[in-house]
């Protein structure tokens, strides 16, 4: 039964969980992530839960489809908003895409610890994480077809960017551009500085 002190209503039981799961990811970090620490977030009883998803795997994994859809629903808007060309859209998306990250540090997190999951939810993980390097892969498969960028393997070249790009973010957000840089330089500027590295990186004409 719920707590009186944090009522549900029916059909929000969900939602209540997937919040509490992101609040103690972005207090405490993905590995402090449990059904109990959840249900009690929630204000609902140990079993409560299991209503909804069979086992840790299941809520994790709801956690990481949601942080994809809002970064994918993110991406989609910036390219609607940028001129409709190749590389001004790749360019939008690229930008996006580490906003997104910058935005959401608790959901970026957890959207790539695979480590947090059994074999069978890393699996789930990974097919989940694939449709975002798929269109990534598309962009520059369209690119190289308008010979605006280099030609070569588009797969290599995708995962060449999203690593340059995964890196920055990851000490962004783990607070350690200050460290290594100084307080002087805006992240909307390093951000900028990425771009065109990955931009000169990929041979743009």
């Amino acid at each position: 039964m719920p707590d009186n002190k944090n009522p549900y209503h029916h059909g929000d039981l969900r939602t209540a969980l997937l919040e509490a799961a992101l609040s103690i990811i972005t207090e405490s970090g993905p590995q402090a992530l449990t059904i109990r620490e959840v249900a009690r977030r929630a204000g609902v009883s140990h079993a409560a839960p299991y209503r909804h998803f069979a086992d840790k795997d299941e809520l994790i994994l709801a956690v990481v489809e949601q942080g994809f859809a809002l970064m994918q629903a993110t991406m989609t808007t910036a390219k609607s908003q940028a001129e409709q060309e190749p590389l001004a859209q790749f360019a939008a998306s690229g930008m996006a895409y580490i906003d997104f990250a910058l935005e959401y540090p608790a959901y970026y997190r957890v959207m790539y610890s695979g480590d947090l999951l059994s074999s069978t939810g890393q699996q789930s993980l990974q097919h989940t994480s694939a449709d975002t390097f798929k269109d990534l892969i598309s962009d520059v498969q369209t690119c190289q077809q308008l010979n605006i960028i280099r030609p070569g393997d588009p797969a290599k070249q995708a995962l060449a960017l999203i690593s340059m790009v995964h890196g920055f973010v990851t000490l962004a957000n783990d607070n350690r551009i200050a460290a290594l840089l100084g307080e002087n330089y805006p992240l909307a500027e390093i951000r900028n500085t990425i771009m065109s590295a990955i931009f000169e990186g990929i041979g743009t004409q």
